[in-house]
């Protein structure tokens, strides 16, 4: 039997989700899409992610891909419509296509690129408070620059990541950058793959820096060799969004 293979760009707000891979009794994005899709094209729907993203993480882009029985009918335009009136609205389907049956959501991806969006001012914004970091102190920015800068390049993120299960560590990053627009610092990150809480390490190491906490130097160092401690905190996820994936 021909099977189809659908490529779906969707976006989501993660506070109320246990992150995007399926869990028992959780609720996730994949447990959502797998649910609704299988009701439509009434067979077992698998939905491959290409981005894996904590709970509470939020996403601007992230693709998936699932293969289907025949269309069922759907046509891209009609399934994408579909789509959006019956998942809840915390998930929003941006793009549908059928794609070549080559095609996997996860390893066909060139790269990733996330964002993390900081907010630096002495009184909380109520509207923010879900979907980014709040810090009160004054934070120096061209320090924020000079740590994104060394991050850059070709470097083994182990003493940046959550390592139980993770077998590839040396990574090279294509782009590490900040954006400031008066009170939000956005930071942005590109690369061919990330681990686990990587994203969140990085940016709670900048911060610690940033506030005279920690030094560049310290931080050259833990790019260098691997420690038994951590750098700093990670940030903490309502400020992390998967925000394009290049293909």
């Amino acid at each position: 039997m021909i099977m189809t293979n659908w490529k779906l760009e969707i976006s989501y707000i993660g506070k109320d989700f246990y992150g995007f891979q399926k869990q028992p009794g959780k609720r996730t994005i994949q447990g959502e899409l797998e649910k609704v899709l299988s009701f439509l094209f009434d067979e077992e729907i698998r939905v491959i992610g290409a981005g894996r993203t904590d709970t509470g993480v939020h996403a601007l882009g992230q693709v998936v891909n699932f293969k289907s029985r025949g269309h069922k009918g759907f046509s891209c335009d009609k399934l994408h419509k579909v789509l959006n009136r019956l998942l809840p609205e915390d998930i929003k389907i941006k793009k549908v296509e059928i794609v070549d049956d080559s095609f996997h959501a996860r390893y066909s991806a060139k790269r990733r690129w996330y964002i993390y969006v900081v907010y630096n001012n002495d009184e909380r914004d109520l509207f923010l408070k879900d979907y980014s970091w709040w810090i009160s102190r004054e934070i120096n920015r061209e320090l924020l620059i000079f740590s994104a800068n060394l991050f850059k390049g070709v470097h083994d993120f182990k003493n940046f990541c959550v390592t139980e299960d993770e077998d590839q560590t040396v990574i090279e990053v294509y782009e590490s950058f900040w954006y400031f627009k008066k009170d939000l610092l956005i930071y942005f990150i590109s690369a061919p793959f990330f681990l686990r809480k990587m994203v969140r390490f990085i940016v709670g190491s900048m911060v610690e820096i940033a506030l005279g906490r920690k030094s560049l130097i310290e931080l050259e160092d833990y790019l260098k060799e691997e420690r038994k401690e951590r750098f700093s905190v990670p940030a903490p996820p309502w400020g992390l969004y998967l925000f394009r994936v290049d293909y």
